[in-house]
């Protein structure tokens, strides 16, 4: 059982971490399909209703008419005779032939006369009758329960009988004269509407497999022109930064060979140009190698660029942590380091330290002066779970679900102060979808940050 619960939980991960086309293209087909059901499901409800109401209809039209024949037959027959003990003469009223019953109970709640196919279920039938309100004229739908066994009967095997029941009143020379009940027996009708029904969702369930298949092939001829743009968009920026990173080098180049004449750096304003452009250089290039990194992440084989091997990520934390220190320290942010002597995990190692580097530079740049910022490594029974955490400005509740989208970025004051483009969580964010693992933030506004990032060994 947890074996199975560990595939199912692997696949959801897998496919939360599809990439972008694949999420839409599942979106768009649950859409369609939806709307395909939702027009399948009124189809069906209409039918099923206008069946069912057609054919009750016409049978509370018919017990309706017949009730009112015969009561009109006992009254012209009663208006003849000088008393109401006539009627032992079977010749008054005779059942029809879809007729179960009709029976005539008197003022003081006897039975005066009466009929039925089965007389065996007469106690049943009056049992029933007896719970109708007379007031209501309109033909009900009732139940008569039988008992299991009642040999002689040509449906014994039925136990519940529905049964279309009307009551109307004989007036006899101004004088209320007794209650004429007639019953019809409609339990094939249900049955037929309850087979009707299951063919009906049987069908329903054919023609949304055959919906969802269509729904899938639309959507997927839908996305076709739109995915090759987008591809197209890719390899132009996978491109043009390939590119442009030869020249931003040799005019980094160029930038510290200057740096290095001593005409120049006497001079008080050509330095302080040289160090504008050096810092500039670098933000640039800091940019299209990150516009470089997403644009082969949005590869479709991307997940097969990482080497991923068995390694002890301790080392490589702490050269990390050595490095971001030196940043931190110009703001005299505290830095503090947790993890056991040693935290083997199978990953990438440059793709894992990447991460590691993202989440601490974002934490120093978000942490105001005199803050802290804590790096902590553990590893689990069947998790490698790595947390930076940092007392800066949080998070607001409307922003957490969009920090990872590119170019997003909560304070934007403050990441054009200090040269952030909203990239780096972008890119953690795929670093950790290609090894199948999770990220999570858990954040208060003036309080810090927690990003914790979960990945399976």
């Amino acid at each position: 059982m947890i074996n199975r619960w560990n595939e199912w939980r692997d696949w959801l991960r897998r496919l939360g971490s599809a990439d972008l086309f694949r999420r839409a293209h599942w979106r768009l087909t649950a859409l369609y399909s939806g709307i395909f059901t939702l027009f399948l499901a009124l189809f069906i409800m209409i039918a099923a209703a206008l069946f069912y109401w057609i054919t009750t209809s016409d049978q509370e039209r018919r017990i309706t008419r017949l009730a009112e024949q015969e009561a009109n037959t006992i009254e012209q027959f009663l208006l003849k005779q000088s008393d109401f003990d006539l009627f032992n003469d079977e010749s008054v009223v005779l059942l029809s032939e879809d007729q179960l019953f009709f029976y005539v109970i008197g003022p003081n709640g006897d039975l005066l006369a009466g009929d039925e196919i089965h007389p065996r279920l007469r106690p049943y039938f009056l049992n029933v009758l007896s719970r109708m309100d007379t007031g209501e004229r309109t033909p009900v739908y009732v139940t008569v329960s039988l008992p299991e066994h009642m040999p002689g009967l040509a449906r014994a095997a039925a136990r519940d009988w529905r049964v279309l029941a009307v009551a109307h009143p004989l007036i006899i020379h101004g004088d209320f004269a007794g209650m004429l009940y007639i019953g019809m027996d409609v339990t094939s009708f249900f049955g037929v509407f309850h087979w009707l029904l299951i063919v009906l969702i049987g069908l329903a369930v054919l023609f949304l497999a055959g919906g969802m298949a269509l729904s899938y092939f639309m959507s997927k001829r839908a996305l076709i022109p739109i995915e090759e743009a987008y591809e197209r968009q890719r390899q132009f920026v996978a491109d043009a930064s390939h590119e442009l990173r030869t020249p931003l080098s040799v005019v980094f180049s160029s930038v510290e060979a200057l740096a290095l004449e001593d005409d120049v750096m006497k001079n008080d304003f050509a330095r302080r140009l040289l160090d504008r452009l050096r810092e500039e250089l670098k933000r640039i290039t800091k940019l299209m190698n990150d516009l470089l990194t997403l644009a082969r992440a949005d590869a479709k084989h991307a997940s097969l660029e990482l080497a991923k091997q068995t390694f002890d990520f301790r080392p490589h934390a702490e050269r990390t942590f050595q490095l971001v220190s030196e940043l931190a320290a110009k703001k005299q942010i505290t830095m503090h380091f947790h993890a056991p002597e040693q935290a083997i995990v199978t990953a990438d190692p440059d793709k894992l330290t990447q991460l590691l580097y993202i989440l601490l530079d974002n934490a120093i740049k978000y942490t105001p002066e005199g803050g802290e910022v804590t790096l902590s490594i553990r590893t689990e029974p069947k998790q490698f779970v790595l947390s930076v955490k940092d007392t800066g400005i949080g998070i607001p509740p409307e922003d957490i679900g969009r920090i990872f989208d590119r170019f997003y970025r909560v304070d934007k004051a403050r990441s054009r102060q200090q040269g952030g483009h909203g990239l780096g969580l972008s890119i953690a964010k795929w670093i950790v979808d290609a090894h199948g693992g999770t990220i999570h933030v858990q954040s208060q506004v003036g309080q810090g940050s927690e990003f914790l990032v979960r990945l399976p060994v």
